[in-house]
């Protein structure tokens, strides 16, 4: 019994004991809620009043709906560069007693201000009219929205603070944008560029200059002077502007050459989006050729005249002038030694010139064959005018290739005696005659039948 008694003494003694030394876990009360604009932070927050030991700290960035315990058993908890907004709370445990969890201090990073983007703006010809610009997707409150007209160089502001602006008829390049805030004190964030690009109007210009010029022998420039905008293409036309074809020239300046008939000619110019404007077409007048003909091609016996008899509608000149009687008339005597081609010129009233050519041929009648009889006919091998060629030369082979006769200068005094002085068989020879003149040497047979 006294056994009992001492065991329900001990007993008592220890729960007395228990009861003095715990009581219920106080999670306590946290401070250190703090805000802050995106980038850079740092602090901390720290519990007091509670009852207990700390068991670890717990942040939430959803706002409670779900915890992420961190191993920090101090009763300061230290954050840095947070990104979004976050709660923080301690968990705290007083022996026995169920945990408890203290109250929640509040890192509010606020969202940065998003300056978002203007629809409107664009490019005008000559001026925009008035309109609306609108603003979208922007995060945060409009502060003000702002105008430059020196591309942003500087700019002044506009007291509107909705995301709406009614702009007035734009005549000069201009650019708008929005200012806006987010929260009181974090940075400022300005818009997307409402850009108008006002062109001022096309001038096509006018094109310097027209001209008149002769059948294909014409060369000059076409210069466009006093347009505004970018050149596209110059055209011309053949039909006078029934049909207009491209040249793909962009450049302020033409050069045409050998145009054969009259030509039109204009530019089109375009500037920024205004209209494109056409050129007044000048024209290249074409002088066709005056007429021209120097006559029928003919032939002539050596040291004979020929009468050239040209025609045409202009004032004409012959080439080569060397044995003509009047190379300045249509009409002229002409007195060729070798055949000559003569060039027959005709300039008109306007300087235009025309040629037409004529050939005349010079023949030098050589005998074939001699009957050196004494007849007095045909006795001599006999080339007209031999006279008149100092340094001529002929040279007469038989049969077998041998040189019978030679003799230079040739007087037309070969009668079928060879070199030697003997009287040579009858039949054929082959002769070579060189005027000595730089003409051709000419070759030939010849029959001596007596």
């Amino acid at each position: 019994m006294i056994q009992i008694r001492n065991i329900i003494l001990v007993v008592s003694i220890i729960l007395f004991s228990t009861l003095n030394t715990f009581s219920q876990s106080v999670g306590g009360t946290t401070s250190g809620s703090a805000s802050y604009c995106s980038g850079s932070n740092s602090g901390f927050i720290s519990l007091v009043g509670h009852n207990g030991t700390i068991l670890f700290w717990q942040t939430s960035v959803n706002a409670g709906a779900t915890w992420t315990n961190e191993s920090n058993t101090t009763s300061t908890n230290s954050y840095l560069n947070l990104t979004q907004t976050t709660h923080f709370r301690a968990v705290v445990q007083d022996g026995a007693f169920p945990a408890d969890t203290s109250s929640v201090s509040i890192v509010t990073i606020h969202t940065p201000s998003f300056g978002g983007t203007i629809t409107g703006g664009g490019s005008f010809c000559n001026n925009s009219g008035t309109g609306t610009l609108t603003l979208s997707g922007n995060v945060g409150t409009v502060q003000n929205w702002m105008i430059s007209t020196n591309n942003g160089i500087s700019w002044t502001n506009i007291s509107n603070t909705t995301n709406t602006l009614n702009h007035p008829n734009i005549i000069q390049n201009t650019l708008y944008a929005a200012v806006v805030e987010n929260v009181s004190g974090c940075p400022l964030d300005t818009s997307s560029f409402a850009s108008f690009i006002i062109d001022s109007p096309t001038l096509s210009g006018t094109i310097l200059s027209g001209d008149t010029v002769c059948y294909k022998d014409n060369i000059d420039t076409l210069t466009l002077n006093g347009y505004n905008g970018t050149i596209l293409d110059w055209e011309y036309s053949e039909d006078n502007g029934t049909t207009w074809n491209s040249l793909g020239i962009s450049a302020n300046s033409y050069l045409y050459s050998n145009l054969i008939t009259s030509t039109l000619y204009r530019a089109t110019v375009k500037n920024g989006v205004c209209a494109t404007e056409t050129t007044q077409p000048i024209e290249v007048e074409v002088f066709q050729p005056p007429l021209v003909n120097a006559g029928e091609d003919t032939s002539v016996i050596r040291f004979q005249n020929v009468t050239l008899n040209g025609t045409g509608s202009g004032s004409p000149s012959w080439s080569p002038t060397i044995g003509l009687s009047s190379p300045n008339s249509y009409t002229t005597l002409a007195s060729p030694e070798e055949t000559t081609t003569y060039i027959l010129t005709v300039t008109d009233m306007n300087g235009c010139v025309n040629t037409d050519s004529v050939k005349i041929s010079v023949t030098v009648p050589i005998p074939n064959a001699i009957s050196p009889n004494g007849d007095g006919v045909n006795d001599f091998f006999i080339i007209n005018e031999i006279d008149n060629f100092l340094e001529a030369s002929l040279k007469i082979f038989n049969r077998h290739g041998n040189i019978v006769y030679d003799k230079k200068p040739y007087q037309n005094n070969f009668e079928g005696i060879s070199n030697n002085g003997n009287q040579l068989p009858d039949g054929m020879y082959y002769y070579l005659l060189d005027f000595g003149n730089g003409e051709p040497i000419v070759s030939g047979n010849i029959l001596i039948k007596r």
